[in-house]
């Protein structure tokens, strides 16, 4: 599965093509006609999302209790669709590891998109990476002994990137509070680089703050824009 068919069903409303439903029960399996179009990635894309709502319906009885309508099962799958798209969650694989995640859950309710997206990143601990917890506090025991290290020393070369790009003096110094969402958010992406045959040396992009800061404008400068937009709207320059 590619990006590109994951992301056609995301115009499905606007293409009027809803997958058929059951009376009985709200949804079932896709009713394409094979023969035709079989490679449209449109329909493909499709095949894709009612198979996994499928498999989550199994996972989860309690699911009419989310979805009551055919319109709300349509709805959901075309924002499940633009939501793993955005969150890159394009192969079969990721979603494999998600169904796997969904059939251990205790729950019998639906689980919402951003849980699902979690259940398709995988466990470190799966592939002989340390989880993120126990990866953060070797970092922090390292940070202080850095210049000393071999790469032995590291359980994986991923901690080290992690900590690199989350800042040595930062893990040293700030509290954990404030350093443990950056370093998970650093190590989450050095996983899944390490997991993909990715370059783990390339920079990892900073995150965007979640509530900018505002800096001050000097009065005299702001009086002046204000005075420009006048003479402007007067029709001088």
């Amino acid at each position: 599965m590619t990006a590109r068919r994951i992301a056609e069903i995301i115009s499905l409303d606007n293409q009027d093509r809803s997958v058929n439903l059951r009376q009985s029960g709200i949804i079932s399996p896709p009713h394409y006609v094979e023969r035709q179009n079989e490679d449209n990635p449109l329909q493909t894309a499709a095949k894709i999302i009612n198979k996994l709502f499928l498999e989550l319906q199994a996972c989860f009885p309690a699911w009419r209790q989310t979805f009551t309508s055919r319109a709300e099962i349509d709805a959901a799958k075309r924002s499940w669709a633009r939501g793993l798209f955005e969150a890159k969650i394009t192969t079969q694989k990721q979603l494999d590891w998600g169904l796997a995640k969904a059939r251990q859950s205790e729950s019998p309710f639906w689980p919402s998109l951003g849980q699902f997206i979690k259940w398709c990143q995988p466990d470190p601990s799966d592939y002989g990476l340390p989880d993120t917890r126990k990866a953060y506090l070797e970092a922090c025991r390292n940070a202080h002994c850095i210049s000393d290290m071999t790469n032995e020393e590291w359980s994986h070369p991923a901690v080290y990137v992690a900590l690199k790009n989350t800042g040595v003096f930062d893990i040293r110094n700030r509290p954990e509070v404030e350093t443990w969402p950056i370093f998970e958010r650093n190590y989450e992406i050095a996983v899944r680089r390490a997991l993909a045959g990715e370059d783990l040396n390339s920079e990892i992009p900073k995150a965007l703050p979640e509530h900018p800061t505002s800096r001050p404008v000097d009065l005299e400068v702001a009086k002046q824009h204000i005075e420009r937009l006048k003479r402007m709207l007067k029709g001088g320059k």
